[in-house]
Parts: C-alpha cells; structure tokens; sequence
C-alpha cells in the first residue's frame, strides 16, 4: 500500500476539484533537512514503507509528505492528500488490488465518466478523484478508462514504474533514483 499526503490548513468545505486540481499541479520537490533536493537515491525494501516531506517553491505554504506502505496483501495504494495538523483531505488515489464502491446517486457535479460506475464495486485497479460536493476520494473509476499509464502491478518490479508514473502525475520534479535491488524479498 502507499499513500502520498500534503499537509496544510483547509477546512473540510474548502477542498473542491479546483484546488485539488491546483495541489496536484504544483512542480514539488523532496525536501532534506529544509532544502529541495534535485536528486534523491530511494531504497526500496519489503515490505515497503517509507515517507518523504515536499514542498513547492511556486508556493511555500504548500507542506508536503509521501507516506508508501506496501499491505501484507501485496495491494499498492498511492495517495495524495492535503493535511494538516488533525485533519486529511484526498486529492487523488491509484488502488491495485483494493476493492471500492462508488456513491448510489450522481449530483450535477459528478463528471460524465464516473456516471457509468454509480454505486457498482470496482474489484479491479481503479483510481480515485475528488469530486465537488462529496467527501474527497469517494468517486473512483477502472484505471482502463483512465490516462494512468500503469494499469496494472503483477510483480514487485512494476512499483518503480508506478511510484515514477505516479511522481510524474503529481508533478515531483526531483530526480529520484530507486534502488531496485532491495525489492527482492
């Protein structure tokens, strides 16, 4: 499992797509003892479990952390959240090997391509937006009709595909160095 958190104060009312949209899009980089890193060599062990703080020069308020666990299950999880202090607030989660269930009723703020997976449990990888008016990451559709290039994770190689496909989507500009020969059990 892995989950990607950013911290900051919000209330619950104030995350909408648009800031989350906003968070995500934000160039980030791996922070060491105060300073952004351009590089950074990542160990990866099993299981994996590491955090990692990041933070935006384009917004200095903006306090970021990459939290990556791996389950017993062998599920990965990849989230981002904005969090502060007593509080967390998703702004975007891939699942592989997780099940979730949608909401039953669509409002006028559900996009169009989450309509056709009301209320239906996806049993496959998916991934997970936040959607006006609801709790953040309630709505989440099959990674087949999404643009995350990673569809699928069938051995403990693919996490370094997946953790660069997901450092690119939310935009961390370190160049990160994995150490692949730790991912062998």
């Amino acid at each position: 499992m892995m989950i990607v958190l950013l911290r900051n104060c919000l209330t619950k009312t104030d995350m909408t797509v648009e800031l989350a949209e906003y968070l995500i899009g934000l160039d980030k980089h791996i922070v060491v003892d105060g300073e952004l890193k351009d590089d950074f060599s990542l160990d990866i062990r099993y299981p994996m479990k590491f955090r990692l703080d990041l933070s935006s020069a384009d917004d200095l308020d903006q306090n970021l952390m990459i939290d990556v666990k791996e389950s017993e299950k062998k599920a990965l999880k990849i989230s981002l959240h904005h969090q502060d202090d007593n509080t967390q607030y998703g702004l975007l989660r891939v699942d592989y090997g997780g099940r979730h269930t949608n909401p039953p009723e669509i409002s006028s703020t559900v996009p169009q391509k989450f309509h056709p997976y009301a209320g239906q449990l996806l049993d496959c990888p998916h991934i997970h937006y936040v959607v006006d008016e609801y709790k953040p990451l309630v709505w989440a559709i099959p990674l087949e009709d999404d643009n995350f290039p990673v569809k699928s994770v069938d051995a403990r190689e693919d996490y370094i595909k997946t953790l660069q496909a997901f450092f690119r989507k939310i935009n961390v500009k370190t160049n990160v160095r994995f150490n692949q020969q730790m991912l062998i059990k």
